[in-house]
């Protein structure tokens, strides 16, 4: 299969005015030294948002306990606020069994620590 001439020399034309190299494109150096901002950027905002959020509001919720209950299963006590979520997990899933104000909680952990 011939090609034709017509078809080599327009070829021979378009590459020799579209050079990438010669033009004003991006060197590696430009590339990585973004990167590297970029990156940079982000780790100073995650910094930031760290320090804010252990400033602000960070006891407002607790894991109080786990009581695993089999291969992904388990029964998770959360603090939210001033009430206590008990939790059901498993496969992904979550149910919640029953939810109760902190101070009932703690009388309950304290008469069950006294008889124990």
């Amino acid at each position: 299969m011939a090609v034709p001439a017509t078809f080599l020399a327009t070829m021979a034309v378009v590459t020799d005015q579209s050079t990438f190299a010669s033009g004003g494109g991006y060197s590696w150096w430009q590339t990585v030294g973004g990167l590297i901002v970029v990156f940079g950027l982000l780790l100073l905002f995650l910094k930031l948002l760290g320090k804010w959020n252990r400033r602000t509001g960070g006891s407002e919720a607790d894991l109080l306990t786990v009581w695993p209950l089999g291969p992904k299963r388990e029964i998770q006590l959360l603090r939210l606020g001033q009430e206590v979520h008990y939790i059901y997990r498993h496969d992904g899933s979550m149910v919640v069994l029953r939810t109760e104000p902190v101070s009932d909680f703690e009388k309950t952990k304290a008469a069950a620590a006294a008889a124990g």
